[in-house]
Formats: C-alpha cells, sequence, structure tokens
C-alpha cells in the first residue's frame, strides 16, 4: 500500500497527460510527469525528417537563459547538421528511448560542437524519446547538466510504451503546420568557400565537425588512418584553418 501511495503522483500525472492529448497543454503535463520519475533541466520536442530542417515545437528550459530563442535559432540555422539525434532520425532509428551514447560519435564530447554549443544549450547529457510517424520521427529530448544514471534511465525505459503511444498519438490529433524546409548540408556550407575541396575531403570534414576520431572516420569510409590524415591536413590547408575547432567557427558559427 506504501508503494502505491508512494507512485500516486506519477498515476496522476499520467492522467493529464491522456487527459491533454490534442491539446496545448499535452507536452507540458508528459515532461511535468517525466520530472517526477528523474531531474530534468530542460526538454525539447522536434519533428525531424531526412532532407528538411526539423521542426521545433515547443521548448521547456529551467534554465530561463537569456539566449535561449538565439541558441534555437542557430540549432535551425544548421547546428542541426550536427545534432548525433537528428542524424540517427535520418538514417532511421527505432521507435524507442535513446541516450546520447547510443548514438553519438566516438569523439563527441570533445567535439567543437559539443564544447561551445550542445553544453550550453542541452548540457552534459541528453536521452530522447523518439517515435516514427508518417515518414518523420518525433522526438522528445529530455536534457540536462550532470549525466543520468543507469538507474534514472531504466525508470524512463518502464514508462517508455505509453510515453511513446501518447506522444505518436497527440501528432495525430496535431499534426504541425504547414511544409518544412528543406535542410542544408555541410557540403553546400563548405562550397561557399570555394576552397575546391574533393569529395573525399568534404566527407572528412562533416565527420570530423560531428566528433568522430581519426579511426571511425577510417571505418567510415573504408579507408586507412593514414588516408584519413592526408585527406584532413588537405583540407585544412585549403580553408586556411589550424584544427577542428577552427573549422567548426568558419563553417557553423555565426558570421
Amino acid at each position: 500500500m506504501d508503494g502505491l501511495l508512494k507512485e500516486l503522483p506519477v498515476h496522476q500525472g499520467l492522467a493529464r497527460v491522456f487527459g491533454a492529448l490534442g491539446h496545448d497543454s499535452f507536452w507540458r503535463a508528459l515532461v511535468d510527469t517525466l520530472r517526477l520519475l528523474v531531474p530534468l533541466d530542460n526538454a525539447l520536442v522536434a519533428v525531424m525528417r531526412a532532407g528538411r530542417v526539423p521542426v521545433l515545437l515547443i521548448d521547456f528550459d529551467s534554465r530561463a537563459s537569456a539566449h535561449e530563442e538565439e541558441e534555437l535559432a542557430d540549432y535551425s540555422a544548421g547546428m542541426y547538421l550536427l545534432d548525433p539525434f537528428y542524424q540517427a532520425a535520418c538514417a532511421g532509428i527505432t521507435d524507442g528511448l535513446h541516450s546520447l551514447d547510443s548514438v553519438a560519435p566516438d569523439q563527441f564530447q570533445q567535439s567543437e560542437y559539443y564544447q561551445s554549443y550542445f553544453r550550453s544549450v542541452v548540457g552534459g547529457d541528453e536521452l530522447q524519446f523518439m517515435i516514427n510517424v508518417d515518414g518523420a520521427v518525433l522526438g522528445l529530448s529530455l536534457g540536462r547538466s550532470t549525466r543520468f544514471t543507469p538507474e534514472e534511465h531504466g525508470r524512463l525505459l518502464c514508462v517508455r510504451d505509453w510515453v511513446l503511444a501518447a506522444m505518436g498519438r497527440h501528432l495525430q490529433l496535431v499534426p504541425p503546420e504547414g511544409p518544412t524546409a528543406v535542410a542544408g548540408d555541410l557540403a553546400t556550407l563548405l562550397d561557399q568557400f570555394d576552397a575546391r575541396l574533393t569529395a573525399r575531403e568534404v566527407e572528412t570534414a562533416r565527420l570530423i565537425l560531428q566528433g568522430f576520431s581519426s579511426k571511425a572516420i577510417a571505418q567510415q569510409l573504408s579507408i586507412s588512418p593514414e588516408t584519413v590524415k592526408v585527406h584532413r591536413r588537405n583540407l585544412y590547408h585549403k580553408l586556411n584553418v589550424s584544427g577542428h575547432g577552427e573549422l567548426f567557427a568558419l563553417v557553423l558559427q555565426p558570421k
């Protein structure tokens, strides 16, 4: 009986979530209920589709940063191209609760994207509930400054199925309005510098920016690590940058 009473707020929250399906209060009810299970700093809902700019539906940020709107504008302007969850959605991720570790490149936390953007917008760790709906992926991002523990991940796994069911049903009742913009790509961004990069150098630049190590890049491109070093050296020379931090600033940071 004591256990049931302890879980009562979660059951009450669940009732509010399903009562809010199809209404503006749905996402707030869902995020507030999940906060009863694990502490969160922020939450973001997005619709992701291959070849399209993600549609940001709603954002909850307990930090109330003065730069929040600017940071989200930067995301829609091009930062999404380095988002591991966006990349996973475009590659055909399965429905479920996915961790940052499960989708991110091997050196993601050493990347300039993580150091200068991700940590300030999302935090130190992220989990996402993701469900495929009508050719798109609906994602509920949960972020915070500290890492989620295995126990906390387990709590969210226990509610995964009803969370995904509620998310999918709500999107059917309240579909996003209007067509989404065609997504850009890093190759197009690099073309503006007229550096005459080869296709393999462009691929190397993309993987560097996403946070792949030289070894992982070699595996992705089926070439040797030594060849990766050659491509890296050539593209840095052509773009007149000294490393991946300057490459990130040149290509993706607002001018």
